[in-house]
């Protein structure tokens, strides 16, 4: 015949730091990582206002890298829809003019990357500190 005493004070004991480690985890993945991509963009880019969206229910962040601030993001564009317009009436009458600016037009572009590899790197490099800094059991 086996006898298996089980203590339930010890039980609960473990039943209580598991709970502690599920609130820990889940904590993290829904605050700490989208608080972490905000200060990863404001520390290491310099960007004033950062764009972090959170999904808190699935646990998820998302962050956006522009290529340069928001002010000349816009400004771009409102350039570009004024090259746009201006394109459009030198096509109703095809010229080499119209040829010429379309073309610069087109070669707006750039095929850089948008982020460094270093950047990258860092990015990393902070996620991991802050997941050793949070999840101390």
């Amino acid at each position: 015949m086996i006898r298996i005493d089980v203590d339930e004070k010890a039980l609960e004991a473990v039943q209580h730091k598991i709970d502690h480690m599920l609130q820990s985890l889940d904590h993290l993945k829904r605050v700490d990582i989208g608080h972490e991509l905000s200060e990863w963009q404001v520390e290491d880019l310099n960007r004033n206002k950062p764009f972090t969206m959170r999904y808190r229910r699935a646990g998820r962040a998302e962050t956006v890298i522009r290529p340069h601030s928001l002010f000349e993001v816009k400004r771009s564009q409102a350039y570009q829809r004024k090259a746009g317009r201006r394109l459009i009436r030198l096509t109703k009458r095809p010229s080499r003019k119209a040829a010429a600016a379309f073309r610069a037009f087109q070669m707006r572009t750039s095929a850089r990357a948008i982020l460094r590899a270093e950047m990258l790197e860092r990015l990393v490099e902070r996620l991991g500190e802050m997941v050793k800094e949070h999840l101390k059991w």
